[in-house]
């Protein structure tokens, strides 16, 4: 009907108006229609370019609070990288230790070249701590790096707190729900933390067999200062036992042990390790709980293979100061199953580093470097994190920091123990 009425309509016109008329008409309606067309796509393009200008502001100076939990190496070099990401409106440390603690903890801990790359990247300033410097690794205790990187923080522009004597309990969860603004949450706290799981992580783990069977030693002398040492080792060793009363020995490739010695001058750590086989002498020192055998074992390598500046120990110094283990045992790399997740509610992103992430049942006087090379992936994730703004964004974000870390675990199954004791 309406078709109908508007047909009637044009043969009005037509009958009343000469052509000309006719054309000026539908000039005038085409005009109109171009200018409406023009004003309304103007109008939409005004909205997506604002809508993008919004995006990238927003993009630009989004900004997260950032908690760490542990103020050890791991935990303290964290939030060193967090901040030089620019991307941190505040940084929040606990640590349930004092600060004097803190810095007077006196392990050596051993650097690796590579990452005393990334770290010098970050402001770490070598050439100015306090250690020692052998084939590219750099020998310092423990302390002095702490104590650097505490005097560091606050220097940033942004707020900066560090709580001491505080540890991270359900009372600490509630007040980090409760900050404004995302957050993200890098629990530090070692092996045995329980920062994860009160923030709803699952304390699940994986246990792997690194193939390889060790024991340890530690001497304290306590009346030494802790002077850095660097590492030594020694392959290819074999053990007679038969002075134990087993006939237990083998001198061919199959039975054949590395020792290595490292640590300060204070305490002085030791390392046998040997790869998992089925020879008299391994399942001799695996299966004969007799401490005066390893103990005998460890003494003697000691003495044996020292630096040439070092004192030897006598058996007495030894029984008295000596502490080993009894015999081999399997070494062991647990990775934790749950090492990122987010809670929707408050805003949450929570990661694991270091030793609550992965740890192994041994000491090789490298062992802060599978946690340094854990980190080489938190400044990605910060970025990628403090734009995400879709559910699949954020899966992304996650994905990838899960998959770094569980590459880093095989990683260190395929390569970690042969470079840090085989090599």
């Amino acid at each position: 009907m309406q078709l109908r009425n508007n047909d009637t309509t044009f043969e009005r016109i037509a009958n009343t108006c000469d052509s000309d008329e006719i054309a000026r008409i539908l000039r005038v309606q085409s005009t109109h229609f171009t200018t409406y067309f023009v004003i309304t796509v103007s109008l939409i393009a005004i909205f997506y370019k604002t809508k993008h200008i919004v995006c990238t502001i927003r993009r630009n100076y989004a900004k997260l609070t950032i908690i760490v939990v542990g103020a050890g190496p791991i935990g303290l070099t964290s939030a060193l990288i967090s901040l030089h990401c620019n991307r941190v409106r505040k940084l929040v440390v606990y640590e349930e230790q004092s600060r004097l603690n803190i810095e007077r903890q006196s392990y050596q801990i051993a650097v690796q070249s590579s990452q005393v790359s990334m770290l010098r990247s970050y402001g770490v300033d070598f050439d100015n701590l306090e250690g020692l410097w052998h084939d590219g690794c750099f020998y310092t205790r423990v302390g002095i790096y702490l104590e650097f990187v505490l005097h560091v923080l606050p220097l940033f522009k942004t707020d900066v707190e560090i709580n001491f004597g505080t540890k991270f309990t359900k009372d600490t969860r509630y007040i980090v729900d409760n900050m404004s603004g995302r957050k993200l949450v890098i629990c530090c706290d070692g092996s045995t933390g329980i920062a994860s799981k009160i923030l709803g992580l699952s304390d699940e783990t994986v246990t792997y067999s690194t193939g390889i069977f060790a024991a340890a030693a530690a001497i304290d002398r306590r009346n030494q200062t802790s002077v850095p040492i660097p590492e030594k080792r020694v392959h290819n060793l074999s053990f007679d036992l038969s002075a134990y009363g087993t006939s237990a020995y083998e001198c061919n490739e199959r039975t054949k042990f590395t020792l290595k010695l490292y640590g300060n001058s204070q305490c002085r750590h030791m390392a046998l390790a040997v790869n998992r086989c089925d020879t008299s002498v391994v399942r001799t020192l695996k299966s004969v709980l007799d401490k005066s055998m390893m103990r005998n074992i460890f003494l003697k390598c000691y003495n044996t293979y020292k630096r040439s500046k070092e004192t030897s120990i006598s058996d007495s110094y030894c029984l008295n100061n000596m502490k080993f283990s009894p015999r081999l045992y399997e070494i062991k790399l647990s990775q934790k199953l749950e090492t990122a997740a987010y809670i929707t509610d408050c805003d949450l992103f929570i990661i694991t580093e270091g030793e609550a992430a992965r740890s192994y049942n041994f000491n090789t006087g490298l062992d802060i470097n599978m946690g340094l090379k854990g980190l080489a992936s938190l400044p990605q994730f910060i970025q990628s994190i403090v734009i995400a703004d879709t559910e699949h964004s954020i899966v992304k974000s996650l994905v990838s920091k899960i998959e770094h870390s569980e590459g880093l675990s095989r990683e260190f199954l395929t390569f970690g123990l042969k470079q840090h004791l085989f090599t």
